[in-house]
């Protein structure tokens, strides 16, 4: 898939392979170190978990946006929900951004032969705690 790669690039691919081989749907914008996987929980639908790699291939950030939307009124109800679940599950922190969304995020270093098993798993870390925070939320 990727000719002449830079070091991103083999860490990028070795993700994407393992994501083929489990066939998992992705996209992915090899030029800009970017792969989103959308995936549908139990108790939320259609959120995209966007992994960027590092130029460099020795670090990745996975960030997942716009899981919940807050009113200014509900902001100090929020702040106080992203405490709760940062204290209560470890890979993931959680923020309310400058939209008033709830966000999630975690970084992690890799080398191009770890990234596709440390990608795939910290990905099904991810969704898990995801879904259990919009749980939570919803209750």
């Amino acid at each position: 898939m990727f000719t002449k790669q830079k070091p991103s690039a083999a860490v990028l691919e070795a993700f994407t392979r393992r994501l083929d081989e489990k066939k998992i749907a992705y996209s992915a914008e090899p030029e800009k170190g970017i792969v989103r996987v959308r995936y549908n929980g139990e108790y939320f639908r259609a959120v995209s978990f966007t992994f960027m790699f590092d130029s460099d291939g020795t670090s990745f950030g996975l960030r997942v946006y716009s899981i919940a939307q807050f009113t200014r009124v509900q902001l100090e109800d929020a702040y106080e929900f992203c405490n709760r679940m940062n204290e209560k599950f470890r890979w993931l922190r959680l923020f309310v951004d400058e939209d008033r969304e709830l966000t999630a995020a975690l970084d992690a270093v890799i080398t191009p032969a770890t990234a596709g098993a440390v990608c795939t798993e910290l990905l099904h870390r991810a969704v898990n705690i995801v879904d259990s925070v919009c749980k939570e939320l919803n209750d």
